[in-house]
């Protein structure tokens, strides 16, 4: 597969995403005759992509294809790339397999770097995941899900309702995680006011989908929203007499931990984790008889 195959493949590829960002090819002042939209250098071939987000290029160089970005850059500064991933793509020996992979790559990267809310019509029409009932959760049934929790906190917090469909609508499904470190401000301003009505109300909610929630709830409420109490003594101490012993013992501990040297490390890796990346299949060689 010759390199103008492969870059009028990758630009159809990553169509969609660049239109859904408006992301524009950048003319290259020294375009590759065999594909004017790319430029060709010392440094390899070069696909450049700039919008209000910012600009990203795909370079084919040295048996990879390198994907950098960069912020938006104000008239006249000079746009200086950062290298955020790179895969292996022999361009002479790339087959169609290989093209499929590092297009979805690709388009990983630009999901990842360059985040994008789709705008809809009617934010009222995303329909909800299904939630667990409290009979279903006390007889043991089920458990309580993230879902669930979101759920109960956007009722007692209406005003993130439409927050949470439209990390639906972003996403394509509930991210918990992303959801709730971006909005566990709501219930950590309950706790700094330490209103006894709201904080009554918030921790009955916590308590209740604690104990009887799964792993990953149990998690979203200890680690991603009440972690950020920040190991505060007195903030903590302000929660303890609302707090189910069981819940207020984890509590304690991972804010604790996260107070310490390895903690600031697994907290700076909870905030910033690193993007998945299926593992390639490596191509067989048959022996030579």
């Amino acid at each position: 597969m010759d390199i103008q195959n492969i870059l009028q493949a990758v630009q159809n590829g990553i169509s969609e995403k660049t239109a859904e960002r408006k992301f524009e090819l950048v003319k290259p002042e020294t375009p590759f005759d065999k594909f004017p939209a790319a430029s060709k250098d010392e440094n390899g071939y070069c696909l450049a992509y700039k919008s209000d987000f910012g600009s990203f290029r795909i370079r084919f160089a040295d048996n990879k294809a390198i994907f950098g970005v960069v912020a938006p850059a104000g008239e006249g500064e000079e746009v200086k790339f950062s290298d955020v991933s790179a895969s292996f793509f022999e361009v002479g020996t790339a087959d169609e397999k290989d093209l499929k992979y590092l297009v979805n790559e690709i388009n990983d990267s630009i999901e990842e770097n360059f985040k994008y809310n789709k705008t809809i019509k009617n934010i009222s029409d995303i329909k909800l995941p299904p939630t667990v009932s409290k009979s279903a959760a006390k007889n043991g049934s089920s458990y309580y899900d993230p879902a669930t929790l979101a759920s109960r906190y956007t009722v007692m917090f209406p005003e993130l309702r439409e927050e949470y469909k439209r990390n639906i609508d972003t996403y394509g499904e509930f991210l918990p995680d992303e959801f709730f470190n971006e909005y566990a401000y709501a219930a950590i301003d309950v706790i700094k006011s330490n209103d006894k009505t709201q904080m009554k109300k918030l921790f009955n909610i916590f308590n209740d989908i604690y104990l009887d929630g799964t792993n990953e709830t149990q998690s979203i409420i200890v680690v991603t929203i009440l972690s950020k109490l920040n190991n505060d003594t007195e903030l903590l101490a302000s929660c303890v007499d609302y707090m189910d012993p069981e819940l207020a013992s984890a509590v304690i501990n991972v804010n604790k931990y996260l107070s310490t040297r390895s903690g600031k490390k697994a907290q700076f890796l909870l905030d910033n984790p690193p993007r998945y990346k299926p593992p390639k299949q490596r191509k067989r060689i048959l022996p030579q008889v």
